[in-house]
């Protein structure tokens, strides 16, 4: 979140507006603000893509084993990023592990927030992967990349080889014993399948219910299965505008449009608990700004050019520590 300006800052740029007006020289003035705005924006970008993408040079070492980065083990790999909810995961272990054994899941905890690793790491030791859940790997990031760290690990496993479906659930989410069962029903490559998919009808917040298996204009990443190629493109990471870092949702859909990809309604039952928690609920003013973008300049900035091949993105891997 962008801080509020100090009284001090705010009172100074007052007095530099009135000067500026006196000496009818505001339209100068704007300019040179907006210049300054420009490069300040800018030095942001490649600050936040730099972060992302020392991730995917360095990879991330977890722990304990590091079953979820072999591209060979057993189980889908399903990520699951933490945020503000320690008390939630002994129940989410137990939950998964009721999953159907028919389709198991790996495990890869991600935690975008470093105060509760403790929490987090206590839980995890004292677990014992069982039934529908074969192993348990966490991470917890220096930074908070909020939702996008799926994408980040997808790609560090796709660096490692992995080619499949993956799946994504969230920590504020409850899922009955048939989740992955009924998600990798529907799925398919070159498709996302989604249990919160709507379509739109202009504007973000215009939108539609969804019958299971209908097209979708948007789908959402809490709760859904998706070929995890869907990274392999590093445009993935160098073309999202850092404002929009967060909406990885909005940006999973645009992404999988422009590449000609199946979007759509899965089957099944997902309930939602600790909802105001969510970092969500700070970003709700840029929805409707990103999805007028995605119908504006988007696509001819997905497209435009090429971008410098970066080999190094390609290394990444998820290794135990």
């Amino acid at each position: 979140m962008v801080p509020s300006p100090s009284p001090r800052a705010s009172t100074l740029r007052a007095a530099v507006r009135t000067l500026a007006r006196r000496a009818r020289s505001e339209a100068a003035l704007d300019r040179s603000l907006g210049v300054a705005r420009t490069a300040r924006e800018s030095l942001r970008e490649r600050a936040w893509r730099r972060s992302v993408g020392e991730v995917l040079r360095d990879g991330v070492s977890v722990s304990p084993a590091g079953t979820w980065g072999r591209p060979d083990a057993s189980g889908t790999p399903l990520v699951m990023c933490l945020w503000n909810r320690p008390d939630r995961l002994e129940h989410v272990l137990a939950m998964l592990a009721d999953l159907d054994p028919e389709q198991p899941v790996r495990l890869l905890l991600w935690n975008n927030q470093p105060a509760d690793a403790d929490r987090y790491r206590s839980v995890v030791d004292d677990f014992v992967p069982h039934g529908g859940l074969v192993s348990v790997d966490l991470w917890t990031s220096p930074t908070n990349f909020g939702g996008l760290a799926r994408f980040m690990a997808l790609r560090l496993l796709r660096n490692a080889g992995y080619e499949g479906p993956a799946l994504f659930l969230d920590d504020d989410q409850d899922v009955s014993p048939s989740f992955a069962v009924d998600l990798l029903r529907d799925w398919r490559p070159r498709s996302i399948v989604a249990w919160w998919a709507f379509s739109q009808h202009g504007s973000y917040w215009s939108r539609a219910e969804l019958a299971p298996g209908a097209e979708a204009d948007h789908t959402g990443t809490g709760g859904t299965a998706l070929d995890a190629s869907i990274v392999d493109d590093d445009r993935f990471f160098s073309r999202l505008p850092r404002r929009f870092a967060f909406l990885e949702d909005q940006w999973m859909s645009f992404v999988g449009h422009q590449l000609g990809w199946r979007l759509v309604k899965g089957s099944t039952t997902i309930g939602l608990v600790s909802e105001e928690l969510n970092q969500y609920h700070a970003l709700r003013p840029l929805k409707d700004v990103f999805w007028a973008w995605q119908q504006g300049p988007g696509p001819a900035h997905w497209r435009a050019g090429s971008d410098v091949p970066r080999r190094r993105w390609h290394r990444g891997t998820v290794s135990a520590s």
